[in-house]
């Protein structure tokens, strides 16, 4: 057994990531923390009777990794200590995601004390690092946009499909994406039948988008992202607008999906086929719902041959695969284990 801490837990990440762990059959929680320590159903009353109290941070104990759920500018103090003390370390925050110190900075608006962990970490989608993460101490997680973004996107990029200056994206976010803290935005009477857009240019996320396929495709990738709060509790979907090169039929885009994802167990192509005969067309796309509290990523796509347009439809959960459950995937490739162990839980349905 592998005892894993986490390092703030009081948030909805953190309480994600405490069930996960203590769903997992080769893991074991060795502790969690909290500013305001209290027996653990104070904040997560789904997580009733299974006897864990929050401790202090100034409590904690060795343990073979630790996962950090922190606001920005907070894990960056306190991962040298566990990385120097032989534990591993997962970042679920945004601080060693960027390789460009000044745009760190500039986005954060904070200084960054440990810039050399930053160079080191490895970002930690799966599905493209797995070797790195393998061999990795410290890993930085994405964000979940990030993530829903770049697995989309990846296919076309490694193979040049797609125009890259010209590739847009509208998210669309649960509100659990807010953290555990009150706001008035996202108080009930004001969020639940309403969609409201923030932070609609210059995102946080669009820098690892731009960065990560830029690796990829080692060419200038320019992303323009704008997100939307909608009233759900967890989940998102992109939905990505970019233009090919030379035509593609629909048939190919399945077949390039279907063959870059073929071996990838959290990755689903959802592409059924159309209904014939009807005034409005749902069947061929993936539904946000039916990824809730998995870590499975469903991609769907449609082509619109009139205006040589490719829509792209990416749906995760943001505290599963775009959180706390990829976090867990990771640790099963860091720790040598199989990497679905403790995640092949399907969705619910009706959710």
């Amino acid at each position: 057994m592998y005892k894993i801490g986490v390092y703030g837990a009081s948030g909805y990440m953190g309480g994600e990531a405490i069930k996960v762990i203590l769903e997992h059959p080769q893991f074991e929680l060795a502790w969690a923390t909290s500013r305001n320590p209290k027996e653990i159903e104070y904040f997560h009353r789904n997580l009733l009777d299974s006897n864990q109290v929050l401790i202090h941070p100034d409590e904690v104990d060795p343990c073979d990794a630790v996962l950090f759920s922190l606001p920005s500018g907070k894990a960056m103090h306190l991962a040298k200590g566990f990385l120097e003390a032989g534990t591993k370390v997962i970042d679920l925050g945004a601080d060693f995601r960027l390789k460009d110190k000044a745009d760190w900075e500039r986005v954060y608006g904070k200084k960054h004390s440990s810039w050399e962990l930053a160079e080191q970490a490895v970002y930690g989608i799966a599905e493209l690092y797995r070797s790195e993460i393998r061999q990795a101490d410290l890993i930085a997680n994405p964000g979940c946009f990030s993530s829903s973004v770049i697995l989309a996107l990846a296919p076309l990029i490694r193979h040049d499909i797609i125009e890259t200056e010209t590739i847009v994206v509208d998210g669309l976010s649960g509100t659990a994406g807010a953290g555990a803290e009150l706001d008035r935005a996202l108080h009930h009477p004001e969020i639940a039948n309403n969609i409201l857009p923030y932070n609609v240019v210059d995102h946080r996320h669009i820098y690892e988008m731009e960065q990560e396929l830029g690796l990829l495709g080692k060419i200038k990738i320019t992303v323009h992202f704008t997100p939307a709060y909608v009233p759900i509790t967890r989940g998102i979907l992109s939905l990505i607008h970019v233009f090919p090169k030379q035509k593609i039929a629909r048939s190919a885009l399945s077949d390039l999906y279907h063959d870059a994802y073929e071996d990838e167990f959290f990755i689903k192509i959802f592409d059924m086929e159309k209904a014939e005969n009807v005034s409005w067309q749902y069947l061929p796309y993936p539904w946000l719902a039916a990824v809730s509290g998995t870590n499975y990523c469903h991609i769907g796509f449609d082509v619109d041959p009139r205006r040589n347009s490719i829509v792209i439809f990416s749906v995760l959960d943001s505290m599963g695969k775009g959180g706390a459950h990829a976090a867990v995937q990771n640790l099963n490739i860091m720790f040598g284990l199989d990497e679905t162990l403790g995640l092949t839980r399907y969705g619910l349905h009706p959710y």
